[in-house]
């Protein structure tokens, strides 16, 4: 069983460093053996450290999920998930609990994705931002920050008690969430804290009375990395969380005419490509089989997810179904997101 301590090390990181050391003026050598930091292992003998090794109980395989609560704690869940040598779009989706929202961002290639629907979002399910107002998906307000999106149900305590950069620990609410990183199926506290400031353009929360869950897709554009990092900030106190990362994959495909501004029927002729949604309260979710997008599926022009159809604030229309005024849908989108789903017009 590993165990946690503190250490000094010669050099810029510890991947570069040549030894380890117990003591911060580097007098007195950490007794030889393995040391471990993020996704890196690396063996001290006789005073010196031995080549960086990939730390392989570090990694989650893509295609499996987690489940996690806590107590009078708070904190940032750290995963790193092997997505292996596809490329594809990655699916992740998450179920926050039923009353305490949590954030949630994945890093993949230096990039970081945060933008989030839900099953029947615009249908039934109303995502807002923190200051109430709908929002087409959460997140909206949120991208290219490398922020985490908050989401899960409605509680006015995550913006009041920001920012959480005091000293102390839960139940007192504004402290510094502590660091966990996952190490065999487990998260596992680091030893360390860090500050948390929420904004309320990073929230999208569902108005609703039970959560839903959250669907994001990530593009695996390249070979390598092949590793996602996967964070789940909690800075309010006790919560309860799961999440699960699908391997690379090809979405699923449609058929729909060129965007148009109204909804007059049209050609279907151009494939289009899309996400389904999923529900549950456990993981495994039960992803929905839709073969056509539904109202709340993101909709792609990339089978990897890699550009969105009609990613603007202009509802735009693509015709589905046989041309003329029976078996035909006109699908709304906006902003990425199937907003509207009805009749053509001759």
């Amino acid at each position: 069983m590993a165990t946690l301590g503190t250490y000094c090390f010669d050099g810029v990181n510890f991947s570069s460093a040549t030894s380890l050391y117990t003591d911060s003026s580097l007098s007195t050598l950490a007794a030889d053996g393995y040391y471990g930091q993020g996704l890196i292992v690396r063996q001290q003998l006789n005073g010196i450290l031995l080549n960086a090794q990939p730390c392989s109980a570090c990694l989650v395989p893509c295609g499996t999920g987690l489940s996690a609560s806590i107590s009078n704690q708070n904190g940032v869940f750290n995963a790193d998930i092997d997505l292996a040598n596809d490329l594809g779009a990655v699916v992740i989706r998450c179920f926050m609990g039923s009353s305490v929202p949590d954030g949630i961002a994945a890093t993949w290639n230096s990039v970081v994705y945060n933008r989030l629907t839900a099953a029947d979002n615009h249908n039934g399910v109303t995502l807002i931002n923190g200051v109430g107002s709908q929002v087409d998906y959460a997140g909206i307000g949120n991208q290219g920050t490398g922020l985490p999106t908050y989401v899960g149900n409605q509680n006015t305590g995550l913006l009041t008690n920001s920012p959480y950069n005091s000293a102390g620990s839960c139940p007192t609410e504004g402290t510094s969430p502590s660091n966990f990183s996952l190490v065999s199926g487990t998260y596992v506290d680091q030893g360390t804290t860090q500050n948390v400031t929420i904004a309320s353009n990073a929230i999208g929360y569902a108005s609703d009375p039970d959560s839903p869950v959250f669907t994001m897709v990530v593009p695996k554009t390249s070979v390598t990395p092949t590793v996602l990092n996967l964070q789940i900030f909690a800075p309010l106190c006790g919560t309860a969380f799961n999440w699960e990362v699908d391997c690379p994959v090809t979405l699923p495909t449609f058929t729909g005419s060129p965007l148009q501004a109204g909804t007059g029927c049209a050609t279907p002729n151009t494939t289009y490509y899309f996400v389904r949604n999923a529900t549950g309260t456990s993981v495994p979710y039960t992803v929905r089989t839709n073969t056509l997008p539904e109202i709340g599926n993101f909709v792609f022009t990339a089978s990897d997810g890699s550009a969105y159809l009609n990613d603007t604030a202009v509802l735009q229309y693509v015709i589905i179904g046989d041309p003329g005024p029976s078996g035909t849908t006109a699908l709304g989108i906006r902003n990425g997101v199937v907003v509207s789903y009805g009749n053509c017009s001759v």
